[in-house]
């Protein structure tokens, strides 16, 4: 997988490097006119017969007149699809925006390609980057509107950043650092110009990823009504209406987390016509009028009228659900390999199929020793190379693939999986043999000869070596199966794991105080990703619980409790930040792969087995579904494949 490029990126994928915005614009506009009509079939445009029996009664401007000048034109995943019907999923309980934050909200400025290769236009018909990626300008489609009919511009653009997102009062937790500190301009109706505060190369695949599209969904006219700043007496209306101020009134009402106000104009192709608050037990959105995108035979998208969300309790009622027929595109908690022969035997019966997904995590189970540990005896063996070798040969990973994983898998280490073009075999493969010998011998190479009286292996202060693993079911249920398989073949070197199951919150609290011992977790950043979230292969951000401290030099420098790293860490930190500040993919992929070597030499982390391709569920009257995209949350699955071409196949 490549990336083609940043300096100029236009929606025929044309990147050059430009250095004046306004010849760059230029340019542009001439080679983009074919984009518009004429590559969607040099045909009028045509609409939902819904909308057109609207348009016919004066409801409703014609399609051409809500459709911007130059609309995004999708080229179908299979074939066209034809208008009507109904998107049925589910979502579990009453916070799961994830499964909406992936579907339906996925239309950010600039998005992924399908494959995960590049960052492409959206939202933004173009974008400019300088030469050292500090100053990013957005191109609008002129004539793209709201679902209200109101014109989309760069000035709700620069509400969004610099009155809503970046905003001291900011209402939650803020998912958008990589704009915090950046200054949004709107230089015109049209062009949006972000100045950050230091060169970024990554900053466009930020703006595609999960959190991209929080920027649009402030629209100006009706979120600025929540706002102290515009609306003297919003924090008298929030308060009189139970809440907080005016800050819990805008993030109710427009936050990319929040769904609860059917009013808020969106340029999403479905816009919510019932609330997701916890009371209704079905969520549902209806066709966006002013949806900027057609298929290739200049058809206006989505073909879908509606979508229908039920809420449900528990998993078990999704699946059953499935089972039933009852969803018609989903892979969201319903998905685990557990499940698979379940769905597999009821295809039949529910007139669905299953579809396969590549998985971005790399891992099912990376093990992460506290290599920063306050426990002066447990710090300075973590910190041997040899003694986590150790632990990695003594693991019979076969063993655990087939008895957790029905067999799906291979040995695996922290390392992009085989379909990244950041690949490293050595990586990936090294110290994954079943070898107890080898891995008593390194021990006893390390001086650790000693025994107590029922077998551990002394440390050098004279005490057993035995540390502690705090572990959660919430992520994944196999983690204390994994734990458990561990400590018996550590126990057979010699070594003490006592595994403890937690809640969630309570290992959370435990490592971001730095007083675990171990932690284990799924193996974020195995594809696309991995450039973005790299926790495993240096200490990196605040995930980097083997050595969270080392990272806090990287992400914190300034915090009290940050630690110098080693020779090796540190320059596997300084060539990130090298990466950062490059425009250059090239450069990027090349300072990465030399990030991965290292990470080989150093070894800090253990997995255990790289994930088999994942699966979803789709009724077989489905059309358009995706067969081996992408799985990540980062990505995010599927809202790339732009699943307003999803459609019920009729006859």
């Amino acid at each position: 997988m490549t990336d083609r490029g940043l300096g100029h990126l236009n929606e025929d994928n044309d990147i050059t490097s430009r250095r004046s915005c306004m010849t760059a614009r230029t340019v542009l506009l001439g080679a983009l006119l074919v984009l518009g009509p004429a590559v969607a079939g040099s045909e009028p445009f045509k609409e939902a017969p819904e909308l057109a029996a609207l348009v016919a009664e004066g409801k409703l401007p014609p399609v051409d007149e809500r459709l911007p000048t130059q609309p995004l034109v999708v080229s179908p995943l299979s074939e066209i699809g034809t208008y009507g019907g109904t998107w049925r999923s589910a979502l579990k309980g009453a916070s799961d925006t994830g499964w909406l934050r992936r579907t339906v909200a996925y239309d950010p400025l600039v998005a992924y390609s399908f494959d995960w290769d590049d960052v492409v236009p959206n939202v933004a018909l173009s974008v400019d980057v300088n030469d050292d990626a500090s100053e990013f300008v957005f191109h609008l489609r002129e004539g793209h509107k709201w679902s209200d009919g109101t014109p989309f511009t760069a000035h709700d653009l620069e509400f969004a950043i610099t009155d809503a997102i970046q905003i001291p009062e900011y209402f939650g937790a803020s998912r958008n650092t990589h704009l915090l500190g950046a200054k949004a301009t709107a230089v015109d109706d049209l062009t949006l110009k972000i100045e950050l505060p230091e060169p970024n190369g990554l900053f466009l695949k930020q703006m595609a990823s999960v959190s991209g599209m929080w920027p649009l969904m402030y629209q100006e006219e009706y979120c600025s009504q929540f706002h102290i700043k515009y609306n003297p007496d919003a924090d008298a209306e929030a308060k009189s209406a139970g809440l907080t101020g005016w800050p819990e009134a805008l993030y109710l009402a427009c936050d990319l987390d929040n769904w609860r106000d059917t009013e808020r104009p969106t340029l999403l192709a479905w816009k919510l016509t019932s609330p997701y608050d916890g009371l209704s037990q079905q969520v549902t959105f209806e066709r966006n009028p002013y949806y900027f995108k057609v298929d290739s035979a200049s058809n206006q998208l989505p073909y879908l009228d509606s979508l229908q969300m039920r809420q449900s309790s528990s998993v078990d009622d999704m699946v059953l659900q499935a089972l039933n027929g009852d969803i018609d595109f989903m892979d969201r908690h319903i998905a685990t390999t557990a499940n698979k022969p379940l769905f597999i035997d009821g295809q039949a019966k529910g007139d669905y199929r299953l579809f396969p997904t590549v998985q971005a995590n790399m891992n099912t189970s990376i093990i992460q020793l506290n290599q920063n540990s306050e426990n002066p005896a447990l710090n300075a063996l973590f910190n041997e190379h040899d003694f986590r070798v150790a632990l990695s040969l003594a693991i019979d990973r076969q063993e655990i693939i087939d008895v957790l994983f029905v067999g799906q898998g291979e040995p695996w280490q922290a390392s992009p999986r085989p379909e990244s073009r950041w690949h490293n075999e050595r990586l990936a493969k090294q110290h994954t043999e079943f070898d107890p010998d080898r891995a008593n011998a390194l021990l006893d190479g390390l001086g650790l000869t000693g025994r107590d009286a029922e077998g551990f292996r002394l440390g050098p202060d004279g005490k057993r070596i035995a540390f502690r693993l705090d572990v959660t079911s919430d992520v994944q249920p196999t983690f204390p199966d994994v734990a458990e398989m561990l400590a018996i073949y550590w126990r057979a070197l010699g070594i003490q794991l006592d595994v403890r199951k937690s809640e969630r919150s309570f290992v959370y609290e435990t490592m971001r105080a730095n007083r675990h011992d171990a932690h284990i977790w799924q193996g974020d950043g195995g594809l696309g990703d991995a450039i973005l979230d790299p926790r495993y292969y240096f200490p990196a951000n605040v995930e980097s619980v083997y050595a969270l401290l080392w990272a806090k030099s990287l992400y914190d420098p300034g915090a009290a409790d940050a630690l110098e790293p080693p020779p090796a860490v540190r320059r596997q930190q300084d060539l990130y930040r090298e990466l950062q500040r490059s425009a250059d993919p090239v450069l990027q992929d090349q300072l990465f792969a030399e990030i991965l070597e290292i990470a080989a030499d150093e070894f800090r982390v253990i997995g255990i087995s790289l994930p088999p391709n994942g699966y979803g569920i789709a009724r077989n009257d489905m059309g358009n579904v995706p067969e081996l995209q992408p799985h990540s949350w980062i990505y995010p699955t599927p809202g790339p494949m732009g699943v307003a071409q999803l459609f019920h196949k009729r006859g």
